[in-house]
């Protein structure tokens, strides 16, 4: 009888195999994180991508026009609960007139004094400013907006305008509020300033009225500096010695940036490793080459699927569980947006992954060739019995 070839390899001990599956499983778990910090830090750390997904988002969704229409509402029932009223106050009240706006006139408004060029210039501003705050010492960082574009188009017939949209929402007068206000003017002298009830009031005292409101824009507007320093008026609500919240933004933001550079170093060294320790025929590339590199790819494919799932879950139980609903909704699709920046990618690099480890895998089906020894040996004549 002939002798049967012998092609599998020499067994490895125990010890080495122990740490081959070691090796694997660490593999398995790192790879997705790896890739999960390397398109983290290239949407975090690429200015223009962020310049441009938030810009865009404050220009042209409805996240700005619904915040604002959230504020109205809150002035609105303020005075409401307040009992506010206006003979006691010394100049028209532009947040009360606005307090009347819904979404739509908030979006008109906004076209009016707060043009695309503004808007995109405080982003830059924002943007600009965080980036090098975070190799400073500095506790915040040093955020400055430029007002003077704004300003210039408020007291320009832009502004006039955004004035007219206000001042259409206000309610008609009802004859009391005209009669108080004919009262309070006839308890003054003669050519005394008499504020209006917070109500449109008919001919002939409307052009008045609204002149009124022009006037009292204009000296807001006089009052707004050329600069808006953002960070340094927030700090001026509390104390600067207290609060940790902007240091370990800086924290993480500097830890982003460290995984982005070196998380792809720790699978590839993983992975070498276990080609060093455990690969000497195809068969074995296929098995320890192959298979992590498919388990892992294919654990990297979840987040990047579900991804939309479960950051809406996560900001509607964390960040934005107080927000009102309608500025949720619309936050939330302005973070996954900026998320899907960093998963999509994500996706197809995981799905390269998978197809390069199911090449390899199949190695495993490849029948080792058998040595020249043991070809030898089989083709040696049989000695008699």
């Amino acid at each position: 009888m002939p002798n049967h070839i012998e092609t599998t390899p020499p067994r490895r001990n125990g010890c080495v195999m122990s740490v081959l599956y070691v090796l694997a499983f660490l593999f398995v778990l790192v790879l997705p994180l790896a890739l999960l910090a390397y398109n983290v830090g290239r949407v975090v750390f690429s200015p223009p991508l962020i310049k441009r997904v938030v810009a865009d988002e404050v220009i042209n969704s409805e996240l700005l026009p619904i915040v604002l229409e959230w504020f109205s509402q809150r002035r609105a029932q303020e005075r409401v609960d307040m009992g506010e009223a206006l003979t006691g106050i010394t100049e028209p009240d532009i947040v009360l007139l606005l307090s009347y706006m819904d979404r739509a006139d908030w979006r008109n408004v906004k076209t009016e004094v707060l043009t695309a060029e503004i808007l995109a210039g405080w982003v830059t501003d924002t943007v600009d400013a965080t980036y090098a705050w975070i190799d400073t010492s500095d506790r915040v960082p040093p955020i400055t907006w430029s007002l003077q574009p704004f300003k210039t188009r408020v007291l320009s017939e832009h502004g006039v305008a955004a004035i007219v949209i206000a001042y259409d929402n206000l309610p008609p007068c009802q004859q009391a509020e005209i009669d108080d206000f004919l009262a309070r003017q006839a308890a003054v002298p003669a050519g005394t300033e008499v504020l209006y009830n917070l109500c449109h009031f008919p001919k002939p005292w409307e052009e008045d009225q609204f002149n009124d409101y022009v006037n009292a824009l204009e000296d807001v507007v006089a009052n707004i500096p050329a600069t808006f320093a953002l960070t340094r008026e927030l700090q001026q609500s509390g104390d600067d010695t207290q609060g940790v919240g902007p240091e370990v933004l800086k924290q993480y933001l500097r830890l982003i940036r460290l995984l982005y550079v070196w998380a792809w170093v720790v699978p590839l060294v993983l992975w070498l490793l276990i080609l060093t320790l455990g690969v000497r025929t195809a068969p074995q590339l296929g098995r320890w080459g192959g298979v992590p590199l498919v388990l892992g790819g294919l654990l990297a494919v979840l987040p990047a699927v579900l991804y939309a799932v479960l950051i809406t879950s996560l900001l509607a139980a964390g960040p934005l569980s107080e927000v009102p609903p309608v500025v949720r909704t619309e936050a939330t699709r302005a973070i996954l947006r900026l998320a899907a920046e960093v998963f999509r990618p994500m996706l197809i690099q995981a799905i390269i992954l998978t197809g390069v480890g199911l090449l390899l895998a199949l190695l495993l089906f490849k029948r080792q060739p058998a040595t020249q020894p043991q070809l030898a040996e089989s083709a040696a004549p049989t000695p008699p019995g």
